[in-house]
């Protein structure tokens, strides 16, 4: 049976006044519209659902039966379209960011600061992991974006949009070294603090020292850029980091001269083409374009 729902609507605010003049105000149509209304459903389910008086109009005993359904299918819609309009005002809602460790710190962390203060009731998980795995949960819909530098994602049902550029290249302190280096080959010569193989970043360091013949050979290989930067500080070896992070870190640590002939990394925010986004990412990423 397929029934207009306003014709239930019009059914449940007769019934709660069990007066046409009354419904007729709250409802804004008039009474011979009301009792078409009515007259309509009756057909529908063929049935009576009122009994019509100079006092008003009483139910039926099939239209208390059908009242009670009815008044909590329409408590049931008018609470979603409340409970939708919270997350539309952004009044309630969660966010879900795939991005690594070191991304947080340089490009969520101050946008985080800003969403939170204008949007404090908004929930929001980071999770922080390998690009690879973080595009396979954005696909299964377990994340909202994520954001991630540079790109070989090549997924059909992935958006991609690049939010930004960052420095990178090789650090060191110069209590320990000093930039004697004039070629990718002389980096072999000194202790190389790297990321593992299978980030973004060590793919790219590759993928440019392939590109001047060399082939980089580190002494230790680590997961974070944080950990390159604590122990480059402390004298272990010339790490290859994002140059701000360094920086942000350890303000004394010196970047090689090399570095000018490495490329700005970039920054890109992931989406998934099938799902929308909710309304909280979307002012989320507008935050992030800011």
């Amino acid at each position: 049976m397929n029934i207009d729902l306003e014709l239930y609507r019009v059914f449940y605010v007769v019934a709660k006044h069990k007066h046409m003049t009354k419904a007729s105000k709250e409802l804004h149509i008039s009474q011979p519209a009301i009792s078409q209304s009515i007259k309509k459903l009756e057909e529908q389910l063929d049935g009576t659902l009122f009994l019509r008086s100079n006092k008003g109009m009483e139910l039926t005993e099939e239209g208390r039966m059908f009242y009670e359904y009815v008044k909590g299918a329409l408590e049931l819609i008018n609470n979603a379209e409340k409970e939708f309009t919270s997350f539309k005002d952004l009044s309630k809602g969660d966010i879900k960011i795939g991005c690594s460790a070191t991304l947080t710190k340089l490009v969520l962390m101050d946008v985080l600061k800003d969403f939170h203060k204008e949007y404090p009731n908004i929930n929001i998980q980071i999770t922080n992991d390998l690009t690879s795995n973080l595009i396979n949960d954005l696909k299964l819909g377990k994340l909202d974006f994520v954001i991630f530098n540079e790109s070989n994602v090549k997924e059909k049902n992935v958006d991609l949009k690049k939010i930004k550029e960052l420095k990178q290249g090789f650090v060191y302190n110069s209590d320990y070294f000093n930039d004697d280096i004039c070629d990718f080959m002389d980096l072999n010569n000194y202790p190389l603090i790297l990321q593992k193989v299978e980030s973004n970043s060590r793919k790219l360091l590759d993928y440019i020292a392939l590109n001047n013949n060399v082939k980089l050979i580190p002494k230790m290989e680590v997961v974070s850029q944080d950990l390159i930067t604590e122990f480059v500080n402390i004298g272990l070896g010339i790490g290859f980091v994002i140059v701000d992070l360094a920086k942000r870190n350890f303000s004394n640590l010196k970047e090689l001269r090399i570095n000018d002939r490495i490329p700005n990394i970039k920054v890109f925010l992931a989406t998934n083409k099938s799902v929308l986004p909710t309304h909280a990412s979307k002012m989320f990423i507008d935050f992030l374009s800011k």
